[in-house]
């Protein structure tokens, strides 16, 4: 038997019931929401201090192109249950802080700091290595991250690509505004 949307709709509402209880139960000031939330604030308040204010609109649209493809990536892969996340700031059911915090402000950086091709390529193959087979397994271990259909390695290429795109597409739009200085 097909369900209804109003089945549809029914099993939403008691998902997410189900998810702020668990959340306030489960999740709250666990050591691990305290390690997202320290890190969330550190990454953002240290990226402010670096960030190259001369740069700034650059940077932060390219920051902005990371976070909305890996926001949505992010979402995919929750829905089809690829992965999901147990312990998370909010209880939301894709977890804000690392997609729209931690990993652009990463990626920002490199940006900022790597300018040349050369450089840049480097940094972003090291840091897609580094999420892939470090950070992964960390946030599996503190019971952020947990994989069901999905396996490191398959992250490394989004990771390197993501960066790489986003700089192409940066450079063409500085190329093509006659007026960027």
């Amino acid at each position: 038997m097909q369900p209804t949307w109003q089945e549809v709709l029914e099993l939403t509402q008691q998902f997410r019931d189900a998810k702020i209880e668990y959340w306030l139960n489960e999740n709250l000031f666990t050591f691990s929401w305290w390690v997202l939330f320290v890190t969330t604030i550190a990454a953002f308040a240290g990226w402010i201090m670096i960030l190259d204010k001369k740069r700034i609109f650059e940077i932060i649209t390219y920051g902005c192109l990371v976070t909305t493809l890996a926001f949505t990536a992010d979402s995919i892969g929750v829905a089809l249950v690829l992965w999901s996340y147990p312990n998370t700031l909010t209880p939301i059911p894709v977890t804000a802080e690392i997609h729209k915090v931690l990993m652009p402000v990463i990626y920002m950086v490199i940006y900022q700091y790597f300018k040349t091709w050369k450089t840049f390529l480097r940094a972003s193959a090291i840091n897609a290595l580094v999420f892939a087979f470090m950070l992964e397994p960390l946030l599996i271990w503190l019971q952020i991250y947990e994989p069901y259909h999905w396996k490191h390695i398959y992250s490394v290429v989004p990771y390197f690509i993501i960066a790489v795109v986003f700089k192409y597409m940066i450079n063409k739009f500085k190329q093509l505004d006659q007026h960027y200085q």
